[in-house]
């Protein structure tokens, strides 16, 4: 028999468990059966400080709703940077624009700061909200005239009212599902208000759904079920490995049409002994920036990242290892396939190379571009923009 002084112990230990286990329950069924019960509720409401929102609390639990209910991070959201608006989406399709964001959020453990100003149920209404406040006006998208034809009519900086977006500077990216995600570099990205790739003569708008600044990667996610996408090497490039590197050198200065080079692998580090690059002699141009380095299989064993730009040096060409870009997509719930074919036919690896590697434009308005330029930066500019 269990004494009464037992009996009262086991109560106190169970009391609580039964508790928090109900008040857990209970939001988890509040939220995952009727989200927008969280703003009838006032759990999230305009003017919520971000930190507040991230941690919102109901009852003796914390929401946590940047990581459980609304997994921020893990659908498109958009940072403007020096512009201090920011946008992060939702699983039940919401989309939260914070204002004097001037720190963004990456994680729970770097949420960043800004007030919560509207929400919004398609992304494309919070980005034109945003731009509005911003004075921001877009350009109307031709639908059936070639990049370039439309390029060459959007470039007019003289005439460019400065608030206008246009297409400043472009890069390279490649697919890597059949579900329209695509790999660049952060650096091809940043600070873009819009991002398109170019197909079959027309702009495409994307989102970018996760990047990583140390590493130099980008996530982006089109709407394009494409025709081939690449797979990654599950290994890590070799000294003196063949390669192919594929992309769009200089952009449209020279042509819109996809272009390789051949080299090796000449160094399993890049500067300053960074072990999560390595140097190739196949050469690199501005434009090229986030395009597939590809073995003789077709596998892609590197992001093509930079080069040593000084006079009297050749060769000094850099790239980032696929093991880096594994963990990266890993990361942020994109898993990879995966392949170590040794050889493919040259048919198809042109196939792949057309069909798979897309081109890559990032939309500023004349005063982000006038900004940026004061300053350093990666950015293949079209020359129209440059000093």
């Amino acid at each position: 028999m269990i004494s009464l002084k037992m009996k009262k112990i086991l109560i106190l230990l169970i009391f609580p468990i039964f508790l928090f286990g109900c008040a857990t329950t209970s939001v988890d069924q509040v939220v995952e059966n009727n989200p927008s019960d969280l703003e009838k509720q006032k759990i999230i409401y305009v003017g919520q400080s971000k930190k507040e929102f991230c941690w919102a609390r109901t009852s003796v639990w914390y929401a946590v709703v940047c990581y459980k209910y609304d997994a921020i991070g893990k659908k498109p959201y958009m940072y403007y940077q020096n512009q201090d608006y920011e946008i992060l989406a939702s699983k039940f399709e919401r989309y939260y624009v914070f204002k004097n964001a001037s720190i963004k959020y990456t994680n729970l453990n770097n949420i960043g700061n800004g007030v919560l100003d509207k929400i919004f149920y398609s992304m494309s209404d919070a980005k034109d909200y945003v731009h509005k406040q911003l004075g921001i006006y877009k350009q109307p998208k031709p639908k059936k005239q070639k990049p370039n034809q439309q390029i060459a009519k959007s470039k007019k900086k003289d005439t460019q009212d400065k608030n206008t977006l246009v297409p400043a500077s472009s890069g390279t990216g490649f697919f890597v599902s059949n579900n329209g995600h695509i790999i660049t570099n952060d650096h091809v990205i940043v600070g873009c208000r819009n991002v398109t790739i170019a197909q079959q003569g027309k702009y495409v708008e994307v989102d970018v759904i996760a990047y990583d600044e140390r590493n130099d990667l980008a996530i982006l996610k089109s709407d394009i079920r494409p025709k081939k996408f690449y797979r990654i090497s599950k290994e890590d490039p070799k000294l003196m490995d063949d390669v192919v590197i594929a992309g769009y050198p200089l952009g449209n200065k020279v042509s819109t049409s996809i272009k390789t080079t051949k080299g090796s692998v000449t160094s399993l580090s890049g500067m300053g002994n960074n072990f999560s690059e390595f140097q190739t002699d196949a050469a690199l141009n501005k434009g090229n920036s986030g395009g597939p380095i590809i073995d003789k299989g077709g596998n892609v064993i590197g992001v093509a990242v930079a080069k040593i730009e000084k006079e009297g040096i050749e060769g000094f060409n850099f790239g980032i290892k696929s093991s880096v870009l594994k963990s990266f997509t890993n990361s942020n719930n994109l898993k990879l396939i995966t392949a170590s074919r040794s050889r493919i036919s040259q048919n198809q690896l042109t196939s792949l190379v057309t069909d798979g590697t897309v081109y890559i434009d990032c939309w500023l308005t004349i005063s982000d571009i006038e900004k940026i330029m004061k300053q350093s930066s990666e950015k293949a500019f079209y020359s129209e923009y440059q000093n």
